[in-house]
């Protein structure tokens, strides 16, 4: 496999923006389970455009590499059932939130 410098780049993004995606989420689904409150204020909407920008990365990386990409989807996987995604993203996104 070769580890062009733009794989590292992308690759380094996928996973802030899977991180930033996934504490998104959680915020989400804990608002509708009753978890949080529904006047928990969650991130600004504009964060919305992450969930697309992972998927993009994904979709360069599976053009430059597919089996790397397919490897990084289940790592990606893996770490999002683990709460690592999910406590990397409430550390990047901790300036935007409303207080």
């Amino acid at each position: 496999m070769e580890w062009s410098p733009l794989i590292v780049y992308l690759t380094i993004a996928y996973f802030i923006v899977a991180s930033i995606t996934t504490y998104q989420i959680r915020l989400i689904q804990a608002v509708r389970e009753g978890i949080l409150p529904p006047d928990h204020s969650l991130l600004p909407p504009w964060t919305g455009v992450f969930a697309w920008m992972q998927w993009a990365i994904f979709l360069v990386l599976l053009y430059l590499n597919w089996k790397y990409a397919i490897l990084l989807f289940v790592l990606k996987f893996v770490l999002k059932v683990l709460p690592v995604l999910e406590t990397i993203g409430r550390i990047l996104v901790s300036p935007f939130k409303p207080r």
